[in-house]
């Protein structure tokens, strides 16, 4: 079985499924597979940087070819339901990389007081919580094919939702072996790196700073609508001088040298937060709020912390003690890339697709 064909909405970069999918086609390519794309609409930033991950890149048609000549199809998430009659039977997998196939609001928290959900999708309900604004999730159209997933937490999710199969299948990382150094200014680097809306927790984030008492600064790299909102927040908090925003960032691999801990203040139930991945496979710390998928990959005073979510104090506490503890960046920092060797390698992402791939045969 060689050929493997994603489906998706964008033929660019927008966020974490994108450059997950970019990823994993990389890999995937290296190892013996060819990977092909249909995408259903354009968007995105670098789109030909994201094409060259594939070897072919093509607007969906119901006449492609790969269609009918994939051994395997993976949707990468929803795309409109008047695409699913032409996925080929019995070796389509649906991957949920998030909470919209059966959260009507897509963020799956409440609109009033940002409360995280933990309900199975009612359409009375969840019609009355997304305020309208959204469709019914397409719940029963998924259903019928096999659903792929990277945590327990959102395998959970969706046989509470009436999904039979799902698979989980782990995420990789590429472990890099140079060595990290800690605080070599006496100044404690946090970095922040996500879109800048409000499920990500920026504004948690800046809560957070302004509590502190200690030598840092803060990079906020990533971009979106809520970027004039967490300016306005940085000259509230007086955090100028401190907090720097770079916009969106190509090459996010280069900024985990210059950090010491990175601040994952989501406020949404991250299905899993491949970025913690990153951080490890760096050798750098994470703190994080305790929601949603963090634990799959997270573990106190191992390679970071959890906090309970939205303590902004806990979390500003956390903080002040690695505050020129350089030993203890550095021992959480290389437990985190040991972590990511053991559970998230490269050679480990092959092994575990091939059996997927087996169940096809």
């Amino acid at each position: 079985m060689t050929n493997i064909l994603y489906i998706g909405k964008y033929n660019g970069i927008v966020g974490g499924i994108e450059r997950y999918m970019q990823k994993s086609a990389e890999l995937l390519r290296r190892n013996g597979f060819a990977v092909h794309y249909l995408y259903t609409e354009n968007g995105g930033k670098e789109p030909e940087s994201f094409a060259n991950a594939f070897d072919t890149v093509q607007i969906f048609s119901p006449e492609n070819n790969w269609l009918k000549n994939a051994d395997m199809v993976i949707i990468h998430n929803i795309i409109g339901v008047e695409y699913l009659p032409f996925m080929p039977e019995k070796k389509t997998f649906f991957f949920a990389h998030d909470h919209n196939i059966y959260c009507q609001r897509h963020h799956y928290y409440t609109p009033i007081g940002r409360i995280n959900c933990h309900r199975k999708y009612n359409k009375f309900i969840c019609k009355l919580c997304s305020l309208g604004r959204n469709e019914a999730p397409p719940l029963a159209e998924y259903r019928k094919f096999p659903a792929l997933v990277l945590s327990d937490f959102m395998a959970e999710n969706l046989r509470k939702n009436g999904f039979e199969k799902v698979v989980k299948l782990p995420a990789f990382i590429k472990i890099t072996e140079k060595e990290h150094n800690f605080m070599p200014d006496g100044v404690l680097r946090i970095l922040f790196l996500g879109q800048l809306i409000r499920g990500k927790g920026a504004d948690l984030m800046l809560k957070t700073l302004a509590e502190l008492d200690i030598p840092f600064e803060c990079t906020i790299a990533g971009d979106g609508k809520d970027r004039q909102m967490l300016e306005a927040l940085v000259k509230k908090y007086k955090l100028q001088k401190k907090v720097h925003f770079t916009g969106f960032v190509s090459e996010p691999e280069k900024l985990w040298d210059n950090c010491d801990v990175f601040f994952f203040p989501i406020r949404w139930q991250e299905p899993f937060g491949l970025v913690g991945l990153e951080a490890m496979a760096h050798g750098v710390p994470v703190v994080a709020f305790d929601t949603g998928g963090v634990r799959e990959w997270l573990s106190d005073l191992e390679n970071g912390i959890a906090i309970p979510e939205k303590k902004v104090v806990a979390a500003a506490g956390f903080l002040s003690t690695l505050s020129g503890n350089r030993e203890a960046l550095e021992d959480m920092g290389n437990r985190g890339r040991k972590l990511a060797k053991e559970k998230f390698s490269e050679e480990n992402f092959i092994k575990n697709f091939n059996k997927l791939c087996g169940v096809l045969l």
